[in-house]
């Protein structure tokens, strides 16, 4: 009896560190296309958030945003009387060079996205749209 419950011990022993083994503990890309995909899509996205004032009062314009791996999302709420368009400018940086804007306008009392085609950081945004002109 001590012979086959020793026995049974060990066996059991044996299975879960098979079982361990064959399940590791992170998911590990499966072909070298896969690979090479997590090797291209780099760290995770960067959010932000940023504000504009008005000119007309005290009213604000919020935005928030998320770069993720094909494009960069813009999440705004324009609290600026209605009627009237404010034009902001986005500041993105351009992999460690020079920075380069890109000027967009929204309509008062609205709120919504906006949705940028490139993948680069935006840095901030401001009321300064003469810098969109030299782009």
């Amino acid at each position: 009896m001590r012979t086959l419950t020793m026995a049974g011990g060990m066996l059991a022993a044996t299975g879960l560190a098979l079982g361990l083994m064959s399940a590791p503990a992170f998911a590990a890309p499966t072909s070298a296309s896969e690979a090479t995909a997590a090797a291209v899509q780099g760290p995770p996205p960067k959010a932000g958030r940023g504000s504009v004032k008005c000119n007309e009062n005290n009213s604000r314009i919020n935005f928030s945003w998320k770069t993720g791996y094909a494009s960069t999302k813009v999440y705004y709420n324009n609290h600026c009387l209605g009627g009237f368009k404010t034009k902001v400018a986005f500041k993105f940086w351009n992999d460690g060079s020079t920075p380069w804007y890109k000027c967009v306008s929204f309509e008062g009392m609205t709120q919504g996205t906006y949705k940028f085609g490139h993948i680069n950081e935006i840095m901030g945004v401001s009321k300064d749209t003469k810098k969109c002109e030299k782009n």
